[in-house]
């Protein structure tokens, strides 16, 4: 992320005439651009559509619609986990929501774990306390078990993969 001194070298940087003569962004451009800013991440933060997966009295699962993506025969997607009381990290750190990034392999039945991160508040949101990626060349696929929120994920994301 950027802060307010390195946009208004950007932009002073990029376009010599919105520069004053102290090399900073004249005061009427920089609101502008800030604006515009903050717009484009309030977009980009609003572009998940999450829609639930399971819930029971313990979690939630969700995933995020518009993010998936397909590669063949396999399906990228983002799901998030709601715990209804808070846990631990394997560091301590308190979390209340997990974020994971999956692979489903759609024709056999498989996935991969590709990055989780917990967050200390529910849906995603606060202090991120924890995180872990994996190489997707170096990780092994594991089956998805029936009745369980990833069969259910993989129903809903596989649908014309054998097509």
């Amino acid at each position: 992320m950027f802060n307010l001194s390195t946009v208004v070298k950007l932009v002073s940087a990029s376009s010599p005439a919105l520069a004053g003569r102290t090399g900073h962004a004249r005061p009427r451009v920089l609101p502008s651009l800030l604006g515009a800013l903050v717009l484009g991440a309030a977009v980009l933060s609003a572009r998940a559509e999450w829609a639930e997966l399971d819930k029971d009295e313990d979690v939630t699962h969700l995933w995020d619609k518009q993010a998936v993506k397909a590669v063949h025969v396999s399906r990228y997607v983002w799901t998030l986990s709601d715990l209804s009381k808070a846990s631990k990290t394997v560091n301590g750190e308190t979390y209340q929501s997990e974020m994971t990034r999956w692979r489903l392999y759609c024709v056999n039945d498989t996935f991969v774990k590709l990055s989780v991160s917990m967050f200390e508040k529910p849906l995603g949101k606060g202090k991120e306390v924890f995180t872990a990626d994996e190489q997707e060349w170096k990780t092994k696929e594991y089956p998805i078990r029936p009745q369980t929120y990833l069969a259910t994920l993989k129903k809903q994301v596989c649908q014309n993969a054998n097509s």
